[in-house]
């Protein structure tokens, strides 16, 4: 451990005030692009990215007609991306009420995107829903830019050659798996594919971790890995301790030797404020088994699902990353009222390799007004990207801006700087199904998070933001 980082974790255990720069120190915020630009709404991303940072792709809620995960993707860091699509057999509609889909559901959303580097391919998982009996299922499929063609008709997607069939990430007998009744479900998948070829890694391994609601109130952390691109799956395999029952919002992220972290929220019951922590749970052999869940703070206030002068839901969430340098550190942020006001704090590890003792909470930009659905992401050299919605610049505490923060000491410190050149009402369109309902359907929803990606030398933010019609998809590229 460095004198840095030890003064940085003194520091935090004493509760001291660090001063934050108003500005991200190298970061240069470079341009937007408006990724959707749709009548139609767009919202809760995910976007993932090639190690060289020249391909990305996103996915997102899509509103059309296909009411499933709309797609995007560009060869060029960003600059530019391929007119908006969706990914294809996950629901039986197309965005051309004549054009029958290629899938079976009526529904999908909660999308999750993540490069494939064994491959060369994006992994895409998507929650499917409102089939026959009620059933649900997360979908997984694999998309690949070099055989895509941009200006094949929105309702092909790419073409057919771009994408491998969809299959179910978990078909195994865990309660509620699949059933999609009497409140069976699983949700709010996160997907991360381990990039690294070192010992003790599974070089292309994709995981993706979800709460599995079992129909009894109960709602604990799965997990299934696939080493095929796909193809296959193995789970669903536990992750939350038999103590921690009603979980959350699991996220993925995997440590230099290979360690496999998720992090979540839990609580007491499945609706309690009350008693919430920030959890984590690990796993030394690639996701087979995972040990005792560690508690990394308390939820002091947790967002109740609505914030003041806003419609739109917020939760409080919890993600988290591991340093690829420093072997055994975990940093996690969250957005919490422990000040009166939804903020994001980190908490770090303090020893490496040891789960069991946290820092104190440090606010990552102090405010009196709301932030939230923070995300963050390790580069390769270690510097923590955080990006999540901010209100702080308004002083009616309405319109929101997204925020960029980086830090290099595991979250101890942070220096931020605001990504939008203005804020925006995010109350202002709604999100209703194309043809079914009108636009003031009282729908008023931008999705549950947010995304980011990184390379040493560039960030990438993808959020919803206002376009001019509806909700669009955005992504604002950063440079160091």
């Amino acid at each position: 451990m460095g004198r840095k980082f030890v003064s940085a974790a003194i520091t935090a255990l004493l509760g001291i005030a660090v001063p934050l720069a108003t500005a991200a120190s190298g970061v240069q915020v470079g341009g937007t692009v408006n990724v959707t630009k749709s009548q139609f709404a767009g919202n809760e991303e995910s976007v993932g990215m090639n190690p060289a940072g020249s391909w990305l792709a996103g996915a997102w809620n899509d509103w059309h007609f296909n009411d499933g995960c709309g797609f995007s993707y560009s060869t060029n860091s960003g600059q530019s991306w391929a007119p908006e699509t969706f990914v294809p057999g996950l629901t039986s509609f197309t965005n051309d009420p004549s054009i029958a889909g290629t899938g079976s559901f009526p529904i999908a959303g909660d999308p999750a995107v993540a490069f494939n580097p064994k491959f060369n391919t994006f992994d895409v998982v998507c929650q499917a829903f409102g089939a026959t009996g009620g059933a649900i299922s997360l979908l997984a499929t694999a998309f690949d830019p070099t055989k895509a063609n941009p200006k094949a008709d929105v309702n092909l997607s790419y073409g057919a050659a771009a994408w491998t069939h969809p299959v179910a990430v978990s078909t195994g007998p865990s309660t509620g798996i699949q059933k999609g009744s009497n409140g069976k479900f699983p949700d709010h998948e996160s997907l991360v594919v381990d990039t690294s070829s070192a010992a003790g890694h599974h070089f292309g391994r994709a995981f993706v971790a979800w709460a599995e609601f079992d129909g009894s109130g109960r709602s604990p952390i799965n997990l299934a890995y696939s080493d095929d691109n796909g193809v296959t799956w193995t789970g669903p395999i536990p992750v939350s301790d038999t103590n921690h029952k009603f979980d959350q919002d699991a996220r993925v992220t995997i440590g230099p030797d290979g360690t496999v972290y998720v992090s979540f929220n839990s609580g007491p019951n499945e609706t309690s404020l009350k008693n919430n922590v920030i959890a984590i749970a690990a796993s030394p052999d690639g996701g087979a088994t995972f040990g005792p869940t560690y508690e990394m703070g308390a939820l002091i206030n947790p967002v109740p699902g609505l914030l003041p002068n806003s419609r739109y839901r917020v939760f409080s969430d919890v993600w988290s990353s591991a340093d690829p340098v420093h072997n055994g550190f975990v940093t996690a942020v969250f957005n919490d009222e422990r000040n009166g006001h939804s903020n994001i704090y980190a908490v770090h590890n303090l020893y490496a390799g040891d789960l069991s003792r946290w820092s104190a909470p440090i606010a990552v930009k102090a405010s009196t007004k709301e932030e939230f659905f923070p995300w963050v992401v390790v580069s390769p050299s270690g510097r923590l990207d955080l990006t999540f919605y901010d209100r702080s610049n308004d002083p009616n505490d309405t319109l929101t801006w997204v925020d960029y923060a980086g830090s290099t000491d595991e979250g101890a410190t942070w220096q931020a700087t605001t990504a939008t050149n203005s804020g925006v009402d995010l109350d202002k369109f709604q999100a209703c199904v194309a043809f079914l309902q009108s636009s003031n359907c009282g729908v008023f929803f931008i999705g549950d998070y947010i995304s980011v990606v990184s390379t040493d030398t560039a960030v990438h933010l993808v959020y919803t933001w206002n376009g001019p019609r509806a909700m669009d998809v955005y992504e604002t590229n950063l440079s160091y």
